[in-house]
């Protein structure tokens, strides 16, 4: 579900419309939703910005279709892209702002909300919106994410996120262990 996946199944989706999950929080919503392969994870619901540009997808990966852009006009994927800033939920409103990247202890579960589908959700501020369904997951080592604008109380609110394949806590400046 993380973006280790093989290079030949990388995508780069280019001038489409797609979700930005990567600073977005979410709740859990007691249920399940399952990937492409039929794998069922725990579900989480996210409201995430709608941006355009270019982004990293894989077009197999999650419960996504194949393609960068669904022929449904009210599904938008989520996928990703590396910005300095993106729309965010700061102190209620939306508004775009620059990224802060915190990482959270393995003992916080992330939401995994690559190549997930998302549905249209209106528009805030300016900013348009799409409630995502995608799945909640723990992993043994720490998690970065641009969720809580360096505030580490966003850890524990199932932010958007993605594992980390190392411990920061025992790896050194100079690579050793």
């Amino acid at each position: 579900m993380s973006l280790d996946v093989p290079s030949e199944r990388r995508t780069i989706c280019q001038n489409t419309e797609f979700v930005l999950s990567a600073a977005s929080t979410c709740v859990a919503t007691g249920g399940f939703v399952r990937n492409n392969q039929g794998k069922k994870y725990p579900a989480v619901s996210c409201e995430c910005p709608i941006v355009v540009g270019d982004s990293v997808a894989d077009l197999n990966g999650g419960n996504r279709k194949g393609t960068c852009t669904s022929s449904d006009p009210n599904v938008v994927y989520s996928t990703f892209e590396f910005s300095d800033s993106t729309p965010q939920l700061i102190n209620g409103t939306w508004q775009d702002a620059t990224t802060v990247v915190q990482v959270c202890p393995s003992q916080d579960s992330l939401s995994q909300c690559w190549n997930w589908q998302c549905t249209r959700d209106g528009t805030e501020n300016g900013i348009a919106l799409a409630a995502c369904t995608c799945p909640a997951e723990k992993t043994s080592n720490s998690f970065v994410t641009q969720a809580g604008q360096g505030d580490s109380s966003a850890c524990s609110e199932l932010p958007v996120g993605a594992p980390l394949f190392f411990n920061p806590d025992t790896t050194h400046a100079d690579g050793g262990h």
